[in-house]
């Protein structure tokens, strides 16, 4: 069977818009972005209450004291284990001790916003 010119006015044929995605919704995208907000504001706070904690333990001197006790600790185990498998424990409680410190200096994420003016505006235009 051919297909002739005749035929092929009676098709009807849809190929969309250049750029058009193909299976997706508005609905699907804003949910998603409701979603991801929901998710970033749950990070933040769980990155805040982290850096919040480590302040707490750098002030306080815990994570001195931390460390202090490792040291002990390895000066115990240096005897008994071995210097080698000692420094291990030591090199962990150490690295802890960094990370802490770290956290601690880290800066808390803001969300910036624009001062207002005294007339209102957010842009000022009287004082130029």
């Amino acid at each position: 069977m051919y297909v002739t010119d005749d035929d092929v006015d009676d098709f009807l044929a849809h190929y969309g818009k250049l750029g058009m995605k193909w299976g997706t919704r508005r609905a699907a995208s804003r949910q998603n972005r409701s979603l991801n907000k929901a998710s970033r504001a749950k990070d933040r706070a769980k990155f805040d209450t982290s850096i919040d904690k480590a302040r707490d333990r750098v002030k306080s001197g815990a994570t001195k004291a931390t460390y202090a006790k490792a040291k002990d600790q390895y000066k115990r185990d240096k005897v008994k284990v071995g210097s080698r498998e000692a420094k291990k424990v030591l090199y962990k409680a150490q690295a802890k001790q960094y990370n802490e410190i770290n956290t601690s200096r880290a800066a808390k994420p803001t969300i910036k916003t624009w001062p207002s003016c005294c007339c209102g505006d957010n842009v000022c235009c009287c004082h130029y």
